[in-house]
């Protein structure tokens, strides 16, 4: 039936530029206030501008970057209401993953947050910001996916694309050693398979991050 059919080779790529953007901004990448050209982008990824602006405009209509001038992109501003939308959402999903991956957790799920959170741990001792949020995004996309389901992990993943970036805000206040002693508590309450405490633990993190975040951007304004 599809004898002949060509492989649609330029789709496929700016599906790849798509992903990698989305991975960089995860990883904190992409700083508030920052600005990067489409032609410095291209030239990273070794591929021509349009692929790159075509997964621009994707992740711009997921509100996770926007045009800073006619050649540039950035980080959207977040403003309270939507931050504060933000964190309500995120709570509301997150915790929902994290109950249905406590009652799927095992010692090897349970040994990989324990390694995740040994190099936060490290990270912040060495005040290595990137490292930190990478190391911050691997640890909670563990358990994220651990719960199972691909379509929450999506969800969960689009709401990241607009917060991560607003993690480099965390540093200067020293609210990255808050965080670890958090997951911690939400780590120990896994290994106990104590749902609810773990759930606590994590509304803790979302929260103390919304404060310190909330005031930041408050004070930019």
């Amino acid at each position: 039936m599809f004898e002949g059919v060509m492989p649609l080779k330029h789709e496929t790529l700016q599906s790849q530029v798509h992903q990698q953007l989305c991975e960089l901004i995860l990883q904190g990448a992409f700083v508030p206030g920052e600005s990067v050209t489409v032609a410095r982008i291209a030239k990273a990824l070794d591929v021509s501008p349009m692929p790159v602006r075509e997964a621009i405009s994707q992740l711009m209509a997921l509100g996770a970057l926007t045009v800073v001038s006619g050649r540039s992109v950035g980080v959207p501003r977040l403003g309270p209401a939507e931050l504060a939308d933000l964190r309500k959402v995120r709570i509301e999903v997150e915790t929902t993953a994290l109950r249905w991956a406590v009652a799927a957790a095992d010692e090897d799920f349970i040994d990989q947050l324990a390694g995740i959170l040994a190099e936060m741990e490290k990270a912040e001792k060495a005040g290595r910001v990137k490292e930190f949020i990478h190391e911050n995004y691997k640890f909670h996309f563990a358990i994220y996916q651990h719960a199972g389901s691909p379509l929450l992990l999506d969800i969960i993943a689009t709401l990241w694309l607009r917060i991560t970036p607003q993690f480099h805000l965390l540093q200067s206040s020293g609210h990255y050693r808050v965080s670890n002693s958090q997951h911690r508590d939400l780590l120990v309450a896994i290994s106990s398979r104590d749902t609810e405490a773990a759930v606590v633990a994590l509304k803790a993190d979302i929260d103390s991050a919304y404060a310190v975040i909330s005031m930041a951007i408050g004070e930019r304004q």
